[in-house]
């Protein structure tokens, strides 16, 4: 299976490109999912696809961590976008909701295998989500969430 992005006569922003958040997702899913399943929460789907917009972002997410998540990070929210990303996914068997939680199929696992596998692709989101891993439970995000509300 070969997965290419090609560029297009008129300017589309790849964040708007449904392939492009579906790699962003199943990528957060396989660095930073839980257990063998690599679930996750809604919540914190949304919030890892809008911290891999920008490395702004990030930094202000790495400057939260290091303070145990007592510092904002802005305001984010649900996108639908992502969501949109999501049902195809669930359509597609990338993925399916079990406990309220978002789980990477088998199918799922493979097609990510390979984005993870290639050294020349999404390496800016490897590398931050490989960062990330398990140091953002659910109680951070929850804090983090509060801190805009």
């Amino acid at each position: 299976m070969e997965i290419s992005i090609n560029k297009k006569p008129f300017s589309i922003s790849s964040n708007s490109r449904i392939l492009y958040r579906i790699i962003q997702i199943l990528l957060s899913m396989h660095y930073t999912g839980i257990r063998t399943e690599k679930s996750l929460p809604l919540i914190k789907i949304h919030l890892l696809v809008w911290l891999l917009q920008s490395k702004e972002r990030q930094e202000k997410f790495f400057k939260s961590m290091d303070s145990n998540y007592e510092l904002s990070i802005g305001i984010w929210s649900i996108d639908k976008d992502t969501n949109i990303a999501l049902s195809y996914m669930f359509e597609d068997d990338l993925c399916n909701i079990k406990n309220k939680n978002y789980s990477l199929t088998e199918k799922g696992k493979k097609f990510i295998s390979k984005i993870v596998d290639d050294k020349e692709i999404f390496i800016s989101e490897k590398d931050f989500l490989s960062k990330v891993k398990n140091k953002l439970p659910g109680t951070a995000v929850e804090k983090l969430q509060r801190l805009w509300i």
